[in-house]
């Protein structure tokens, strides 16, 4: 018998394709079967989460990659709704994804490019990127979805730490030019105020006055906690022993938190000490360990400890960018409530608090971010809900020993009269000026902008002992004049009044030659001070 398949011509068939031989048949099933296995290589081995589900959420395929990536087994995961194994029903910024899974299944077409958040089995949340692209049947009835997902948590992150940055920069700026100007009100208040007080022989004028003034020192240091946020708040430094600040900050604790918090303490660094100001970063270490105590109302622990480390390699922390180095890391640690991620997020914003109305400005932990950023170092914040708080904060260890700042000389305490030139763009202060200085002697020269002052000082610097110089200014600041100033006298006297601080720019001036500073608001004790010293060294 002959099993052989006899091949006609394309003349004896007509128009019809000549029959597929058995050996054809099997060549076409290989191929097809190497061409599946291919495809199913090329998925399996992607480095790409791919999936399929079904129009009911229903997850039918899921390749190699997306179970390592999500922690899933395919018999873990096959037949399992997509809520509630790798979506959550909500992201950790509050939004419900499930009607987006639900519009997804149900117009597919309508969203080809989706970023959501996903979870894996362990619990980690992360960022997904998804392409989506509808699977119909041979009728073209829509029966899923397949997508394609690419993990972008890290760019998520690093994003989301850019906006923050920016944020802050931005509410700085806003924070600093506002207490800047209410400084100046405020000088101007406690001015006014003071001139009262020696005026009035009435007890009750000179109780209301006195209720003025520590309302509006006061307020001057709420200023004076914005100025820190915004990295310009005023501030000197010099060789500090945090250790010796740490055991000052837990002995106040101790004496004036519940008693049922206890305060310990860890100091295993051997190198504590920094260059810094000791007064913020007493303040700075005092608001977290109050921070703390609100976050445990009914008891529990509060640690601090220090130790030293090394950074290879400059380094991000937070939006805080350190430099490679020795430094020392002190960390405040609480058995309290903990936060969310939401408002761990948030806690260095300037007024933003989570206690009740009353308790408190929500400046607190903002002036801790500008300390600091002053110092140059770094903080970080690790809690979680019911879990506690951690704040990490970094400091560069102190590399020259000898640095100390000029030691002012003691004032004599004799009240000497002289003749003072005061230039401020502020009405105000000039007007509050001439008002006190004249009352106690003094005599004053007010001027509100570089060009009349100039003018005058031409004509008559030798009847001129002291400039009070406002730094910030229109125009011309406070360095420009002073170097114009200092052209017309090579020997004046001056003393930088400014409402933010010894920053580069303002340290810089002092080099040029600047006596001395004082911050706004200053009452006229604090000037008086001031010029008694210069006195006492020989200036005036």
């Amino acid at each position: 018998m002959n099993n052989k398949v006899p091949v006609l011509s394309c003349e004896a068939w007509g128009s019809a394709p000549p029959p597929v031989t058995l050996q054809d048949s099997r060549q076409i099933y290989e191929a097809l079967r190497k061409s599946e296995e291919r495809y199913r290589e090329l998925v399996e081995h992607a480095n790409s989460i791919i999936m399929r589900w079904d129009k009911n959420g229903i997850i039918t395929f899921f390749n190699e990659y997306a179970q390592q990536f999500f922690g899933y087994s395919e018999e873990e995961i096959i037949g399992k709704h997509v809520v509630g194994t790798i979506v959550p029903a909500n992201e950790s910024t509050g939004r419900d994804l499930r009607p987006l899974m639900e519009q997804i299944c149900n117009h597919p077409e309508e969203h080809h490019y989706n970023v959501n958040e996903n979870i894996t089995k362990n619990g980690r949340r992360v960022w997904v990127a998804w392409t989506n692209k509808l699977l119909t049947d041979d009728q073209g009835n829509a029966i899923g979805v397949l997508s394609i997902g690419t993990d972008i948590t890290k760019q998520r992150l690093l994003e989301e730490e850019l906006r923050q940055a920016h944020k802050m920069q931005a509410i700085g700026e806003l924070a600093g030019g506002i207490a800047h100007d209410f400084n100046n009100m405020i000088h101007g208040i406690i001015g006014y105020a003071e001139a009262i007080q020696q005026l009035t022989d009435d007890p009750r004028l000179g109780e209301y006055s006195t209720h003025i003034l520590t309302t509006a020192h006061h307020a001057a240091e709420l200023t004076k906690q914005l100025l820190t946020f915004a990295r310009k708040g005023s501030y000197q430094l010099t060789e500090c022993n945090t250790h010796e600040i740490i055991r000052d900050v837990c002995a106040i604790l101790e004496r004036t938190i519940d008693r049922r918090i206890r305060v310990s303490q860890q100091l295993d660094a051997s190198r504590p000490h920094v260059m810094g100001d000791p007064a913020q970063l007493k303040s700075a270490l005092l608001n977290l360990g109050i921070n703390a105590k609100d976050a445990m109302p009914n008891g529990g622990s509060l640690r601090f400890s220090t130790r030293n480390i090394s950074i290879d390699s400059p380094t991000k922390i937070y939006d805080f960018e350190i430099e490679a180095g020795e430094y020392l890391l002190i960390t405040i640690c609480d058995s309290g409530t903990g936060m969310s991620a939401e408002i761990r997020r948030r806690i260095f914003e300037p007024f933003f608090t989570t206690k009740e109305s009353g308790r408190g400005a929500g400046l607190g932990l903002a002036a801790v971010y500008g300390t600091t950023h002053l110092h140059k170092g770094a903080i970080r914040c690790r809690s979680s809900e019911g879990q506690g708080s951690s704040f990490d904060l970094y400091l560069p260890i102190i590399r020259d020993c000898a640095k100390h700042l000029r030691q002012s000389p003691k004032p004599s305490g004799k009240e000497r009269k002289i003749r003072i030139m005061v230039v401020d763009d502020e009405a105000i202060v000039r007007n509050y000026s001439k008002t006190l200085f004249e009352m106690h002697g003094h005599q004053v020269r007010t001027f509100a902008g570089a060009e009349e002052a100039i003018n005058f000082y031409r004509r008559s610097y030798m009847n001129v002992d002291l400039v009070l110089l406002d730094m910030i200014m229109p125009r011309m600041d406070g360095q420009q004049l002073f170097k114009i100033l200092k052209g017309i006298n090579p020997e004046i006297k001056t003393i930088l009044s400014t409402g933010y601080s010894v920053d580069s720019k303002v340290q810089e001036t002092l080099t040029d030659g600047i006596l001395d500073y004082i911050q706004k608001p200053f009452t006229y004790e604090q000037l008086q001070e001031k010029i008694d010293a210069m006195a006492s060294a020989g200036h005036l």
